[in-house]
């Protein structure tokens, strides 16, 4: 069982260098040699992820007050908590969203945690009844339009297309976490 949770992080592992390296415009190679020396994508204070607890996921709204705890996920016949979904997922983001300049450290960083753990919980496979999917609860217009499934395309599922999304629809419409985090605030939704 070792053996596929290591492949599991394998997988995610290389899934995120692709998304880095992609959004950051360098070859795979590049952004490998970048992240072995320790080099960032942009300059963005060194601080670890915060990442969420199963109390903080208790309650959230997206799932009618239940929260996230207790739930798991089935990966190499083993099962995963809402926490260690959540603390992967944070984990793919933290240099996707410092190529934004939004990274950990940041308060941009700290409203997107906020954000997505009311949405979803950073869970990529949280759907509710109106459709929305994904860490970033995309409604109509997100991963299964931006990333149709198909041999050139990740599935809608995967982490690393829906933050990619994510971040992307966040600087279009709002600039920036803060931003969407107050309008998440005051509305209930972005």
């Amino acid at each position: 069982m070792a053996t596929s949770k290591g492949a599991a992080v394998g997988v995610l592992a290389v899934g995120a260098l692709l998304a880095w390296s992609g959004l950051a415009g360098k070859k795979v190679t590049v952004a490998l040699r970048d992240l072995i020396s320790g080099k960032s994508p942009k300059s963005a204070p060194g601080t670890p992820i915060t990442p969420v607890t199963d109390s903080q996921l208790s309650g959230s709204g997206v799932f009618g007050g239940s929260g996230l705890t207790g739930i798991s996920a089935s990966i190499g016949g083993g099962s995963i908590s809402a926490t260690a979904i959540a603390k992967k997922n944070q984990a793919i983001a933290a240099p996707m969203a410092t190529l934004y300049g939004w990274g950990p450290g940041t308060s941009n960083w700290e409203s997107l945690l906020k954000l997505w753990t009311q949405e979803s919980g950073w869970n990529n496979h949280a759907a509710n009844p109106s459709g929305a999917y994904g860490i970033a609860q995309a409604l109509g217009h997100g991963p299964t339009n931006a990333y149709p499934a198909g041999p050139a395309n990740p599935p809608i599922s995967s982490a690393t297309a829906q933050i990619a999304w994510g971040l992307q629809y966040i600087k279009d419409r709002y600039g920036n976490p803060n931003a969407a985090w107050a309008h998440e605030t005051a509305n209930d939704w972005y």
